[in-house]
């Protein structure tokens, strides 16, 4: 009886010992080969939210540019050649693109208020050289021409109140074809404008248009 009761012990010693190593062999296998403690870095919550907004967010559009024109400047300035501008630039802004005009520039002889075109070719004459009639420059009216030419507009680019058609009126900034055509309907009524302030008379033309278009306007009172 004592020999049956030393052999059970003897057994559960021995199943406690295989249980030991079982567990000490486990334990060894997750620290790794080289002994060093497992090391679990968890990211930090700013790094996280930074990681999910660029997986998970498209990026903002840029900011739709704005429209462009393009500009041939030549003849008497210092940098002649193709420039880019916006719409509603002047010739003045044109010049100024290709360096400015040069000592021999006739800046007086062209109107430098006139808004550029795109695709159009400006070309600045010398003093004493006659304007390019290829060239969209408008020279300023002598003495001994006409200053009015077809179709309402004068030699120097401004156009009529009172003879200017309603497709060239609608090329006014802020005039489109609805108040070109007031504008044409109030002359017919109320005859012709005395002076270019009193386009404002016309409904929806506003003192915000006015100064747009002031010094693009003339008025000529003769039939």
């Amino acid at each position: 009886m004592p020999e049956s009761k030393s052999k059970k012990l003897a057994v559960v010693v021995l199943a406690a010992l295989v249980a030991v190593l079982v567990i000490a062999g486990i334990a060894l296998m997750m620290r790794g080969g080289d002994n060093a403690p497992v090391r679990i870095i968890l990211p930090t919550l700013e790094r996280s939210l930074a990681g999910e907004a660029v997986a998970g967010t498209e990026l903002s559009p840029k900011t739709k540019a704005e429209p462009e024109i393009q500009v041939y400047v030549s003849g008497a300035v210092r940098r002649p050649g193709v420039y880019t501008l916006i719409p509603g630039d002047r010739l003045i802004d044109a010049v100024e693109a290709a360096g400015g005009g040069i000592p021999e520039a006739d800046l007086e002889a062209v109107n430098l208020a006139l808004r550029v075109q795109d695709e159009a070719q400006y070309k600045i004459p010398r003093i004493g050289e006659p304007p390019d009639p290829e060239s969209n420059v408008v020279t300023a009216p002598s003495a001994s021409q006409n200053p009015l030419g077809d179709r309402g507009q004068s030699s120097g680019g401004l156009i009529d109140l009172n003879k200017a058609s309603v497709e060239l009126l609608e090329t006014l900034p802020g005039i489109g074809p609805v108040r070109a055509g007031d504008i044409v309907a109030d002359r017919e009524l109320n005859g012709p404008f005395l002076t270019v302030e009193q386009i404002t008379r016309v409904q929806g033309i506003g003192a915000a248009i006015f100064e747009d278009v002031r010094e693009l306007v003339t008025v000529d009172e003769s039939p």
